[in-house]
């Protein structure tokens, strides 16, 4: 009896963590703040990539609107479902950045990134908090 149990609590707490890694955020939105276009995205880190020209690349779990980023002053967003950093801009910033997104990531944390600007058709990452 007090196996079965056992392997029951341990099936629920497997099942409960796959449920809170796979749990879908609302798409970035949009807004301005002192007259200046910004986006932003509230959930899990989806996806995090880096490649060896210096790309940091988020990817986010529900796409944005591609109007959005427009509503705002925003243009040249041609990427609508994730937002890059280009290491090359800071890379003691960019080392933090992806540090923070891989570690949010592996414990199933929310964060929140801001994205300013764009940069080769994505959004620029700004900044994030990682919150849990």
């Amino acid at each position: 009896m007090k196996l079965s149990r056992m392997l029951l609590l341990s099936t629920l707490a497997v099942a409960g963590a796959i449920g809170s890694t796979t749990a879908h955020a609302g798409a970035p939105t949009c807004a301005s703040y002192a007259g200046q276009g910004y986006c932003q995205y509230t959930g899990r880190v989806y996806q995090a990539y880096i490649n060896s020209s210096g790309q940091i690349i988020f990817y986010f779990d529900t796409g944005m609107d591609p109007n959005a980023p427009a509503s705002v002053g925003i243009s040249g967003v041609t990427v609508f479902n994730a937002a890059m950093y280009n290491m090359a801009d800071n890379p003691d910033y960019a080392k933090a950045l992806y540090a923070s997104m891989l570690s949010a990531q592996a414990r199933g944390a929310t964060v929140s990134v801001q994205l300013w600007g764009t940069y080769a058709g994505y959004m620029k990452l700004d900044r994030i908090w990682v919150m849990e």
